[in-house]
């Protein structure tokens, strides 16, 4: 087992100590146990035991050390009572005490060395700072031995162990019952040989009056007495259970306690999961038997990880990670600026199955964002990691599995709904989007013919998603593009038509004048075919159901500047300007004596975490960007899609990511010169003024 077991050496002495008990079970702070060591009452040797007489004694827990386990100081171990009303000259030992203490209950064994006197359980009550005269109980007939009580909290059931007759074995474990606390015990029951066995079962104690321990060698054991426990339930004590290693051993165990006050194990900042005490003859004591404690640490898990973007391989900030239990418990987060999150050990327990599931808008909800961590089978603290990477959402128009119609119609025909089941599963997996349905033809009519065929099968679609698969009609607008939109190849693209396979390269539009520029036949009727297509765009992503209004498509505009001069701001020798990359308005300087373009680290990496750049635009991809933190490596080379300064726009442009700039990019005035010609700065009217 996982138990960690001590001798509690400041406890023990060179002789006997054993069967530790709560002095008062309700504060747990006082341990009374029994010893025949050096100062016991009774002079000499037992002439029956042939080991020195035994008292009680007890010894307490200071308040100030209630936060350790065990506590690191005891107060000196004194005899519980000075006048002698209990600890006497012959053996005394194995005590309980009600919940306050007030009431102490003891084996006693009277000493004659010329006949055998049997062993009896007395009862005092606590008056000051000793006890009352001691009484015996009556339990069974004379001439055998009742030992080893335990009250009950309400104190109307004791436990006790006895070799009377009647019994299965040697020792058998009893109970018996009284109506009220001053009465008699009455109505013995033997509990039963589910508990007690052909061997010997001693030493019972309860817990919270539901859980029996005892100590056996007529279970199955590893030698010796060992403790064993059994539960109360429906009526019926179940089979008892060997506490294991390294509570037991080959030699005896006896006499077990649990400290129920909480206490926070140092390693994990948590409550141990049990402690308490017991005692042993093992090797390696202090005497021959020894008072030791156990306790059983709890096993910590945490859930972390890292989401990045799938393109970008940026850490993602904001993203929502929900965690629901096997358990039934669910539980919430969203990553830092660093794309972390974190389950501490207070949501993730044991034996419990995890699922996850990862979301943010502008991502796809697909299986990338699902994963299942448990912490059932793991015995030691763990820390569970599951790190995600989550596609972003592409402004560009995604294209629907081919549908095809007959010429000049719309109806969806049954074998081409399939294809838009793509749609729909992306629609169910995503609930807040809205999306923007698109049909278009190719040029092959008229333009306004073409039109209202685009816009007819757009809404076969949508009646479609809707009628047939109940998405909500204010998630999808139909649109018609007729043959005003020809397909646009951002890569290289391969299509197999008629067992021909043709290519296309990047940046490829199906406009009128390309499609006949190809050869006549199969090649145009290829093109025309990926012209004639049903794609969505996704509008926003924050729908809500039965919404009244639905967001529109945002349109980018780009600003130009006038003219041939482009308005600078002058700070020093720094001459600072506008410009547009990738659409983005942005700010520029001149560099001197350079024929290349610097983009700032921190504009690039901004960039790059808002998609405006991809991985994909770097020269070296992926190896461009740190994996250990998703960091661009310095003087990596990127390409813009474009950049504008002024009137003046370049296509493809190649970018070299550098630290400490001034601005978020810098120019190199030879790169300016080469490309746009020759320019002067009028400081005056705070202008460059192109000469081109």
């Amino acid at each position: 087992t996982r138990y960690e077991v001590e001798n509690l050496k400041k406890l023990n002495s060179k002789q006997d100590e054993w069967a530790p008990r709560w002095g008062n079970p309700e504060k747990q702070n006082v341990i009374m146990f029994t010893s025949n060591r050096e100062g016991s009452v009774g002079k000499g040797n037992d002439e029956w035991t042939g080991i020195d007489f035994s008292d009680l004694y007890f010894t307490e827990k200071p308040k100030s050390k209630n936060t350790e386990w065990p506590p690191a100081e005891w107060s000196p171990v004194k005899p519980i009572d000075s006048d002698f009303a209990i600890n006497s000259e012959v053996n005394e030992g194995e005590l309980t005490t009600n919940r306050k203490g007030s009431q102490v209950y003891f084996t006693r064994c009277p000493h004659d060395k010329k006949q055998v006197k049997y062993c009896n359980i007395y009862t005092a009550a606590k008056k000051g700072n000793g006890y009352g005269q001691a009484e015996m109980l009556e339990l069974g007939p004379d001439s055998f031995n009742y030992v080893h009580p335990f009250i009950s909290q309400d104190e109307l059931t004791i436990y006790f162990a006895s070799n009377k007759p009647g019994g299965k074995g040697g020792y058998d474990i009893y109970k018996a019952t009284r109506a009220k606390r001053t009465a008699k015990f009455t109505n013995i029951i033997n509990l039963g040989d589910v508990i007690n066995t052909e061997g010997q079962e001693v030493f019972p104690a309860l817990r919270g009056d539901s859980s029996l321990y005892f100590s056996s060698d007529g279970h199955a054991g590893l030698g010796g007495l060992d403790i064993f426990v059994s539960n109360y339930k429906n009526n019926e004590w179940t089979k008892p259970e060997n506490m294991g290693v390294p509570i037991n051993s080959c030699w005896d165990e006896i006499g077990m306690i649990y400290d129920d006050q909480e206490v926070l194990d140092p390693k994990s900042k948590v409550p141990y999961l049990a402690k308490g005490f017991f005692s042993s003859n093992r090797p390696g004591g202090r005497g021959g038997d020894d008072i030791y404690y156990f306790l059983l640490r709890p096993i910590v898990y945490t859930i972390a990880g890292y989401i990045r973007d799938e393109v970008t391989l940026q850490y993602i900030d904001g993203v929502t990670v929900e965690i629901v239990g096997s358990d039934g418990n669910s539980y919430k987060t969203t990553t830092d600026i660093k794309g972390y999150y974190f389950f501490d050990k207070t949501k993730i327990l044991a034996n419990t199955t995890y699922t996850m599931h990862v979301t943010k808008p502008g991502y796809w909800d697909n299986d990338n964002n699902r994963a299942t961590q448990t912490t059932v089978g793991l015995s030691e603290n763990t820390d569970l990691k599951q790190d995600f990477r989550i596609t972003p959402i592409p402004p560009d128009p995604i294209p629907v599995p081919e549908i095809f119609y007959d010429l000049a119609k719309w109806d969806l025909k049954p074998q081409y709904k399939d294809s838009l089941l793509f749609l729909y599963d992306v629609m169910i997996k995503n609930p807040t989007i809205v999306v923007e349905l698109r049909s278009h033809t190719d040029a092959r009519d008229t333009e306004e013919k073409n039109k209202i065929l685009s816009q007819n099968r757009a809404q076969s679609c949508v009646d479609f998603l809707i009628y047939e698969k109940g998405i909500a009609a204010d998630r999808i607008i139909p649109m018609g593009y007729g043959e005003s939109k020809p397909r646009v190849f951002p890569t290289d693209f391969t299509y197999v038509y008629k067992n021909k396979t043709y290519f296309y390269p990047k940046g490829t539009v199906l406009t009128e004048a390309y499609i006949e520029s190809l050869p006549k036949g199969d090649a145009q009727e290829a093109a025309h075919q990926l012209n004639r297509r049903t794609e969505f765009t996704v509008l926003h992503f924050n729908y809500v159901p039965k919404s009244d209004t639905i967001g529109a498509p945002k349109t980018i505009t780009i600003a130009i500047i006038e003219g041939k001069t482009v308005p600078v701001v002058i700070e020093g020798n720094l001459v600072k300007g506008t410009c547009y990359a990738n659409n983005q308005t942005s700010q520029f300087s001149i560099g001197e004596n350079s024929d290349v373009i610097y983009m700032n680290y921190t504009e690039a990496t901004r960039y790059l975490k808002e998609m405006i750049i991809t991985v994909a635009d770097f020269e070296l991809r992926d190896r461009a960007i740190k994996q250990e933190d998703g960091t661009i490596i310095e003087n990596s080379v990127f390409y813009l899609k474009d950049i504008r300064v002024g009137d003046d726009y370049e296509e493809n442009v190649k970018v070299i990511v550098k630290k400490g700039l001034p601005t978020p990019f810098v120019i190199g005035d030879q790169y300016i010169k080469s490309n746009w010609g020759t320019y002067k700065v009028d400081t005056d009217k705070k202008k460059i003024i192109f000469d081109k």
